[in-house]
């Protein structure tokens, strides 16, 4: 046996004793442990967390602990500690930043321990992502992003959906970022670059062992250099420019322009990455599986589309606020796809309500299991939007998106402190451009890929768990065929008169 299989078994033996010592060290009022063996909570939650979670709720109640050998996690399922966790928390008792920089097995250390940078790029992304005027750059670069790649689409006998809506979301996220030019010169090189990050960073190995001794982790060093000196050059170039930066609309351009720019040399490529990771992994597969429950549900198609006709675009962007059905699509996925953890990092034993001691560690809320529980949600497995239109439909006031919201049981975005600085730019992103943009210039089928009866709402796909660092993806590929417009719908309209 060579020295690195030694390693690897050593790793592998002391995660198991410590695994095991864990299990027998439950003290008093700390939440009792998942009702599984350890073998068997690695399998079922891997396999389907959100399943594995819905039946330990029932058996333990709403917090528990989840131990998956190489680490622990204390769950908290429901509203009332939806609630807890998101409003009532400090930061300094259970940290986001923390979480972050911990599940990135020390590869963004150098701009989370830089000081002040947390609270500048906090501030900045917040105005950077949100600002009405900055919203409207940001659809232009969305909509450059998608127009040439539908015409790609088109020119294809058929396309892959989740893949290819993989990679439109993460060049249009990459183009908000890092601005047009960039991805233009450096794009085929950037996407491969994240999708592997993506990938390699969910891979149990870093998580008990040094990122060099593994192959997982050799390569996520690699990534983190190569993005650095991408970025890094990039910033020189622009802060040796400064009129571009004041110009231009995308992210990285709004951070050279804040006082003190060149102090924080060190930070922007790690921070960017995650920018990028954390916008792509939680919209690419809605992207992708909101249009498939579209396309294979004539009558809400049907709805959609006379949506559109109804809102035309106004110089490519579809009006947001005047599209509720569209919200209620994105809310809905949302609802069903997406954010399986809400994770946090407790520093020390932290005494929760009803004198319920959180161990120091691992903590994490659960939206999907939220979600999906049949007491708030009425059949809560099959997709219907119309759950989350305005009290003035066919909803009552106990099931609309504002009530859900306000009672923390639709928590997709977070809520309060905690709540994602990212959610108007998701909005932008999906419904203003990429979602009306296709569905009004194009007639996209189904071809292949699905299989009656599998899936929520028959949608002829399972999801999987097993891939993807955010919202789920198909257990395997979906393909859809699309065909230009002789006229849009939005001026079907126009054209008759």
């Amino acid at each position: 046996m060579s020295s690195f299989d030694l390693y690897v078994a050593g790793g592998i033996a002391a995660a198991t004793i410590g695994g095991l010592y864990c299990v027998k060290a439950t003290r008093n009022n700390t939440p009792p442990w998942a009702k599984a063996s350890i073998w068997r909570t690695i399998n079922e939650f891997g396999n389907n967390p959100v399943k594995f979670l819905l039946e330990q709720r029932k058996e333990r109640g709403d917090i528990f602990r989840v131990n998956l050998l190489i680490f622990s996690i204390t769950f908290v399922i429901g509203a009332k500690w939806n609630r807890w966790l998101l409003r009532e928390t400090n930061e300094e008792d259970a940290s986001f930043y923390e979480a972050v920089r911990d599940w990135h097995h020390g590869l963004i250390d150098v701009a989370h321990n830089f000081p002040g940078w947390q609270e500048r790029a906090l501030k900045a992304m917040s105005a950077a992502l949100n600002a009405p005027i900055r919203l409207e750059k940001m659809s232009k670069y969305f909509l450059d992003v998608a127009v040439p790649t539908y015409q790609s689409w088109e020119a294809e006998t058929s396309i892959p959906l989740f893949d290819f809506g993989s990679e439109l979301v993460l060049r249009a996220v990459l183009t908000t970022l890092l601005g047009p030019t960039f991805v233009h010169e450096h794009g085929e090189e950037l996407v491969p670059i994240v999708k592997s990050f993506e990938r390699d960073i969910g891979h149990p190995s870093p998580m008990f062992l040094p990122l060099w001794a593994t192959g997982v982790g050799r390569r996520l060093l690699k990534t983190r250099k190569r993005w650095r000196e991408l970025i890094e050059a990039e910033v020189v170039a622009r802060l040796e420019d400064p009129a571009r930066c004041k110009k231009a609309g995308d992210y990285l351009s709004y951070l050279l322009t804040l006082d003190d720019a060149e102090r924080y040399m060190d930070c922007y490529g790690e921070h960017i990455i995650t920018a990028v990771t954390a916008s792509h992994a939680n919209s690419d597969g809605t992207f992708a599986w909101t249009l498939l429950h579209l396309l294979r549900n004539a009558d809400l198609l049907a709805e959609y589309e006379n949506e559109i006709r109804s809102h035309p675009p106004l110089e490519g962007r579809y009006p947001i606020k005047s599209m509720p059905f569209s919200e209620a699509c994105l809310r809905e996925t949302g609802r069903l796809y997406t954010n399986l953890v809400l994770l946090r990092w407790v520093y020390r034993d932290m005494v929760a309500p009803g004198g319920i001691m959180i161990p120091k560690g691992w903590l994490a809320a659960s939206p999907l299991v939220t979600h999906r529980d049949p007491e708030i949600y009425p059949r809560p497995e099959e997709w219907d939007p119309h759950r989350f239109l305005s009290d003035d439909s066919a909803t009552s006031s106990s099931t609309s998106y504002a009530s859900k919201f306000r009672n923390h049981e639709f928590v997709q975005f977070g809520y309060g402190r905690h709540a994602c600085l990212g959610e108007k730019l998701t909005h932008c992103l999906l419904r203003e451009t990429l979602w009306p943009t296709l569905i009004d210039n194009y007639r996209v089928e189904v071809v292949d890929g699905v299989v009656a009866g599998e899936g929520l709402s028959d949608v002829g796909v399972e999801a999987t768990f097993s891939e993807g660092l955010g919202t789920t993806f198909g257990e395997r590929e979906v393909w859809i065929k699309v065909t230009k417009r002789d006229v849009p719908l939005s001026e079907e309209a126009t054209s008759s008169v």
